[in-house]
Parts: structure tokens; sequence; C-alpha cells
């Protein structure tokens, strides 16, 4: 197997600084639970469970020409895992996904003979979930190298996220992309409208602008916010979000004249 790292925008393969990784393991999720105890009753009542922060555990073997090259190699390393910065990590064995993770341990190379060592790393992920490599606005085929097999895309119909119709689907191959977990959700409109609503009608979620638009502007819900031509119009809108649960979400558009074009960009999160 092999370990990619994102770093400061640039894709490094472990290989490259005589890195072997014999081991890359997400650990289980935690759950953090909220409780209550009841009077006179022998149990405890879970108000609220959340993931807490999951541990990755690496170990390489690293091997150089000679013990200076060994030395040589592991000064490189130093360089390469001291970050104050969160880096990526994509494990080869499943090329689809990217960890956003920070080094989470002190490490050093346990010399195995003058010219080999090993070495192990810990990483933390502050949130319990990996992401797709690949954006609803990529193209979903295998050969652009964005999705693997295990990502819950279905193959028997087209994923589509770019839309001019009043009704239509909207798939999340990934966990529900809730406002409270604050996964990125772009959902960009650009058309003629009145009085524009965007409904979920799967969650009965509803979007409502009041106001219009021209055929060139845009309304965009980014997360939380509201914009239309990048001004912020929240006090315009009735301060609602979208979400999106996992599989097919159905969805309707009302308010709007004349030809438009509706555009969902977010990515798939996994645990």
């Amino acid at each position: 197997m092999e370990l990619y790292i994102k770093k400061q925008g640039i894709t490094i393969n472990t290989k490259d600084y005589g890195l072997e990784c014999v081991k890359f393991r997400p650990q289980s999720v935690l759950h953090n639970h909220q409780s209550e105890t009841i009077d006179g009753q022998d149990e405890l009542l879970i108000t609220n469970t959340t993931f807490g922060p999951r541990d990755l555990q690496a170990s390489f073997l690293i091997e150089g020409d000679n013990h200076i090259d060994l030395e040589l190699l592991i000064s490189e390393l130093h360089m390469l895992f001291a970050t104050k910065e969160e880096i990526t990590l994509i494990d080869s064995r499943q090329p689809g996904k990217q960890w956003k993770v920070v080094v989470n341990s002190v490490f050093d190379v346990d010399r195995v003979n003058p010219y080999t060592g090993t070495y192990d790393l810990s990483f933390l992920s502050p949130r319990a979930y990996c992401e797709s490599l690949g954006t609803t606005l990529d193209p979903f085929t295998f050969d652009s190298d964005l999705w693997q097999i295990g990502m819950n895309l279905p193959a028997d119909r087209e994923l589509i996220y770019r839309h001019s119709t009043n009704r239509f689907e909207i798939y999340n191959a990934g966990i529900p992309i809730l406002p409270k977990n604050r996964f990125p959700l772009r959902i960009l409109f650009k058309g003629t409208s009145t009085n524009l609503a965007i409904r979920n009608v799967t969650t009965d979620e509803i979007f409502t602008y009041n106001g219009s638009t021209a055929v060139n502007d845009t309304i965009l819900l980014d997360g939380i916010q509201h914009f239309k031509n990048s001004s912020n119009i929240f006090a315009y809108t009735n301060h609602k979000v979208i979400s999106l649960m996992t599989g097919w979400n159905q969805f309707e558009i009302t308010g709007t004249s004349g030809s438009f074009e509706i555009m969902f960009d977010f990515r798939f999160y996994y645990l």
C-alpha cells in the first residue's frame, strides 16, 4: 500500500521519502454520550450522542542506501511531519477518500540496522468522517481517478447536479449533510424569479427569498449564509437551510419564470 499526503497544495507519495507504509488504520468512532439520571429508576437516560475525533495510526519501514542516507531521510521526515496546519491523507487502497488530519504524536525511528528503521505515527482527524476526493461537479467516471468502489454510488442511474426543471432529484452517497454538522453545501440558482422557493421534499425543508432576480442574477445558499450576486440577503429570506439525507432527495422549485439553472456542489462524507 501507499500513503499520499497533501500539504500546502502539494501531493506527496511517502515512498519518495524512503517510506514503505506497512499499516494505515483509522480507529473506531468515539461515541460521546450526554445523559441524565432518573429518580427512582435503575437506568440512565441518554439525551444526546455525538461522534468525537478519530485517531489514525500509521506504521512505516524506512530504508536508506547506508547509515548516512538513513539519517538524511530522517531529517526530511521531521520536516514533512512537523506542521501546525491540517494535512490530507489518502490511502491507496481507498483512493477516492481523504482524511483531514493533524499530526498527534512524538515520532522517532527505531533502527533495525544501520540503514533500516521503523517509524510509527499517530494522526488526529478533528471530525469522525473522511470525505470524497471529488465533488458533485466533477465527472463521475473512474477515469477521473476521483471515485472508487465502496462509495455507495449507484450504477443504474446517472448522477446529475445541474438542473433546469422545477422538479428533480439530488443524490447524497454519504452520511446526511445537516446544518449542525457544518459540512460544506453550496446551492446556486441563476435565472429570473419572484419569491423564489427551494424545497427539499424528502426532508420537508424550504428556503424562500422575498425578492426577485433577473436573468443573470444568482442566489447562493452557502451553508447557513445566503447571497444574491455576492451581497448578503439573509434578512430577506426565511432564515432556513437545506439538508440532504443519504440517498435520493426530491426537490421542487417555485417562483421561477423563464429558463434557469440550479447547481448543487458538495462532497460525500463517510465513517
